[in-house]
């Protein structure tokens, strides 16, 4: 009877309690799975918060450095507001340096407070970025400019020294945390326009009526220019390529100058355009009333043939497409006037600054026109003739101050931009 019992329980019973143990070793093993996964899914939501929070910081230091750049970018325009003034651009100086930042953070970047270097406080306090601002220098260690020395229309870098026309590299770094960036410009100003006279004509001319007056002794200044400035010759089979009707007052040193070098007005207006802030596009002949982009006041107010003046500069382009631009009924404007087609100027027109006109000008009928900076028609000979028109109380005076300030005073062109 023992015997049997024991056997009925080595039967059954035994694989039950197998059974169960294997249950329980099963059980034991998921709750070690279990508890590993909650341990690395901690791990890999740690890594994740931790990634995440680089990335973060890494792009808020991106934003400092750029947003240093722009800083610095902004401060070396004239006029700007708490102007960075480089005091060594007629030098030819390599060692000049400015930064922008606070003097501990100014030091980590090289700053020792020698005579050469300037060190401003930043515009905010919100964004952490250092600013380093030096010349830029080719790989011989020669100072780089921007503009047109020959003169051709088209700008580049240089080594021809060029007053005012430094090339800046400017060297940003931004951080925060943990987190450096670097972002590395290069800013010029926009060159001046290039004048070689109060009126450029490129095409045989008329200039007529004794209101009309013509100044090339500098008005703003001491940079005094011939009157008329034309690449043509002073007779045409047997005819003065400038007509004078009327009795018209030209002036200058000297009032006409003929035979001179031509300026290529296209290519002028092609690199000036670029930098406009108004910009419009027509397929027809189109007339315009009535704009404004500024406004220019007399500086004698009881004296019509005396500079115009104003604190604002604009560039405006006109592309016409081969066609005509008509403006009319008292347009006016500060900075540079910039028209790919043919002009009439017709009624009041009060203009600061340089015009630029790659057809022919007509620049006739009533009302006061005051144009105090120059009048550029480049029409092209070789293409066809045209007859520019200038008279009916035309006033165009030469004001290097207009000139000047007409690009002097528009944001800084990057050349170049790069995260280092």
């Amino acid at each position: 009877m023992y015997l049997y019992q024991l056997s009925r329980m080595t039967g059954p019973q035994q694989h039950y309690s197998n059974n169960h143990g294997i249950a329980l070793v099963t059980s034991l093993m998921f709750i070690v799975v279990l508890a590993l996964l909650g341990a690395t899914s901690a791990t890999v939501t740690t890594l994740s918060s931790q990634a995440i929070g680089n990335y973060k910081a890494s792009i808020q230091s991106f934003q400092a450095a750029e947003a240093g750049a722009e800083e610095a970018r902004a401060r070396l325009r004239a006029n700007a507001t708490s102007q960075v003034v480089d005091s060594t651009q007629t030098q030819n100086t390599t060692t000049w340096q400015t930064y922008i930042g606070s003097t501990a953070q100014a030091q980590v970047y090289g700053y020792t407070g020698s005579s050469s270097q300037v060190r401003a406080d930043g515009l905010q306090t919100a964004l952490h970025y250092t600013v380093v601002i030096q010349h830029t220098t080719n790989a011989s260690g020669q100072i780089l400019y921007w503009g047109d020395p020959n003169g051709t229309g088209t700008n580049t870098r240089t080594t021809t020294v060029l007053p005012g026309q430094n090339i800046y590299l400017v060297t940003s770094y931004g951080t925060i945390g943990g987190a450096n960036s670097v972002v590395e410009t290069q800013v010029a100003a926009v060159p001046p326009v290039p004048i070689p006279g109060t009126v450029y004509v490129a095409a045989n001319t008329t200039i007529q009526g004794a209101s009309t007056v013509i100044k090339g002794m500098d008005q703003c200044g001491s940079v005094n220019r011939p009157g008329v400035f034309t690449p043509l010759p002073e007779t045409q089979n047997g005819q003065p390529t400038i007509d004078q009707n009327g009795h018209p007052q030209v002036t200058g040193n000297p009032a006409f100058q003929y035979n001179g070098s031509p300026l290529n007005v296209p290519a002028l207006v092609n690199t000036l355009k670029g930098s406009a802030d108004y910009k419009y596009t027509f397929s027809n002949n189109t007339t315009e009333t009535g704009m404004t982009w500024g406004t220019p006041t007399l500086t004698d107010t009881h004296n019509q043939e005396s500079p115009l003046q104003c604190s604002e500069s604009h560039t405006v382009y006109y592309n016409m497409n081969g066609k005509s631009l008509k403006l009319a009924g008292g347009t006016q404007g500060c900075g540079i006037l910039l028209v790919d087609g043919d002009l009439e100027i017709n009624g009041g027109f009060s203009w600061y600054g340089p015009v630029l006109v790659t057809g022919s000008i007509t620049y006739t009928g009533g009302g006061n026109k005051n144009v105090s900076g120059a009048l550029i028609a480049g029409d092209s000979l070789t293409a066809h003739i045209e007859t520019n028109d200038i008279g009916g109380n035309a006033t165009v005076i030469n004001c290097s101050a207009a000139i000047r300030n007409s690009t002097q005073r528009r944001p800084l062109l990057v050349l170049n931009w790069q995260q280092k």
